[in-house]
């Protein structure tokens, strides 16, 4: 089996990252604060769970996590449904070898794109990019070297295959939290690689996710923006789990259930990527009957106004600040106050409750909540023991981001089975790969269940709620799968 790789792009080392998050009141979180961790989570899902070991013909095809157990045994991940034929577009004329035209054994389907790029005989190209510098930086070494942990899991340790493939290659590159770069790096990596998947920072993800629409590429991302990326008008953007929006609903749900009527100001960074987040959040405002005094904007990498809002929602008894702003952002804000007048703090997000932020945040950001696509370390190997089994086998990091990227890695995997299952092992095609997804419901136990189809690619169903905890040095998982407050 051939040596796994990972290629690093425009990376820069030690880059420190910024995030927090907080607590719940009684009766409101699946796992209580103090509770053992790895307390089973509820099914996330209004309704119960969905799908079947069989789906009903036409209905959308369920992949399993296989992993039924510590060892990773082999679950049915579920019949997969006819992937159709909506929304087919061309592909972006890339390169790449292997495949063929044949479908392979067990097909039920035949291919019929032409885009291969990225897929050679034995191995399956994918791109990941993420800022590690700029004002959003996450942990350099965590993005070097943990993206192809699950990968080496797979096909090293369990001795399994990808698409009848023995490697699975991921090439890195860091966007510097800025669109114009992100949009280079994304073009640049779609080139020579399958797919290309956003690991973090609005602004990037849609700008890559608006180039994938374009060019046609499979582009990936846990769920921000929907603004240029609506399955309407732009079939290759899939989202892994809520947008800002979906989750602006929910955040004003949680709110009124935790804090009831108390005063609640936002602080919301200036972008039109954020225009949808807003009017997400107006809607549970007015839905839940939040007692809001204000939603204030400020420009993007301006600095002047951390005082003045503070001042400003000090003055008029604001109690709960919803930030939706850069981590970096989010952390002078919240040394800004005074100690004994600090907010709660309370937020939706992917990055804002990582712990590697804490060392930077803390003590200012204990107490805050945040809402997460993944769950906390509290509770990993409760939920899929063989991750911190995977890195301390291949000496991998296995901080939150590393979970992190374990977990998209594992929603990948879960539709390249889907697609073996319909199309067969021999061939992958981008055409054919975006026109299954739109088929599948997806379980993994790390991401609450996805649910995409041809009419919405915003497949998330629920988050995370952690909590910072700056005595412990983490971020604590306080509820699990939520999909209602």
């Amino acid at each position: 089996m051939q040596t796994h790789v990972i290629r690093t792009l425009a990376m820069a080392a030690g880059a420190a990252m910024v995030v927090a998050g907080c607590g719940l009141k009684d009766g409101v979180v699946v796992v209580a604060e103090g509770a053992a961790p790895g307390v089973a989570p509820t099914t996330g899902v209004d309704g119960g769970t969905s799908g079947g070991p069989v789906d009903s013909p036409g209905e959308p095809g369920t992949v399993q996590d296989p992993g039924a157990g510590p060892t990773g045994s082999a679950a049915d991940p579920g019949t997969v449904a006819d992937p159709g034929t909506s929304g087919g577009s061309g592909s972006n004329g890339g390169g790449g070898s292997g495949g063929g035209s044949g479908s392979g054994g067990g097909a039920v389907f035949t291919v019929s794109g032409s885009d291969r790029t990225g897929v050679t005989a034995d191995t399956i190209h994918i791109g990941v990019h993420a800022p590690v510098t700029g004002a959003a930086p996450l942990p350099a070494r965590s993005f070097e070297e943990a993206g192809e942990t699950y990968w080496l899991w797979k096909t090293q340790e369990l001795g399994e295959t990808v698409l009848g493939r023995s490697d699975v290659v991921v090439e890195f590159a860091d966007d510097k939290y800025d669109p114009n770069t992100a949009r280079g790096i994304c073009r640049d990596l779609a080139s020579r690689n399958f797919m290309v998947v956003g690991g973090g920072g609005t602004d990037q993800i849609q700008a890559c996710g608006a180039l994938a629409g374009v060019s046609g590429f499979p582009y990936f991302s846990p769920g921000v923006t929907e603004a240029g990326l609506e399955t309407a008008t732009n079939p290759w953007y899939f989202a892994g789990s809520m947008s800002y929006k979906q989750q602006g609903v929910l955040l004003a749900a949680y709110i009124k259930n935790r804090f009831g009527n108390a005063k609640v100001g936002a602080i919301i960074t200036q972008t039109p990527n954020f225009e949808d987040a807003v009017q997400g959040w107006q809607q549970g405002v007015q839905q839940y009957g939040i007692n809001l005094y204000k939603t204030a904007r400020h420009s993007k990498g301006d600095t002047s106004w951390y005082n003045v809002i503070r001042d400003d929602f000090i003055d008029n008894g604001v109690e709960v600040v919803y930030a939706l702003t850069a981590p970096i952002d989010y952390i002078r804000f919240a040394q800004a106050y005074p100690d004994g007048a600090k907010p709660q703090f309370v937020g939706v997000g992917v990055t804002k409750a990582l712990n590697a932020v804490l060392g930077s945040g803390c003590p200012d950001v204990d107490g805050g909540e945040f809402f997460s696509p993944f769950p906390g370390l509290d509770v990993i190997d409760a939920l899929d023991p063989d991750f911190n089994k995977a890195a301390a086998r291949f000496n991998k990091p296995k901080d939150d981001l590393a979970l992190a990227l374990w977990s998209l890695a594992k929603i990948q995997d879960r539709v390249f089975t889907a697609y073996e299952q319909a199309y067969g092992s021999t061939d992958l095609t981008r055409e054919d790969l975006r026109r299954l997804m739109e088929t599948q419901t997806v379980k993994t136990n790390l991401f609450p269940d996805i649910r995409w189809s041809a009419n919405s690619h915003f497949g998330g169903t629920g988050v995370h709620v952690l909590k910072a905890d700056c005595a412990a040095g983490i971020h604590k998982t306080i509820a699990q799968f939520k999909s209602t407050f």
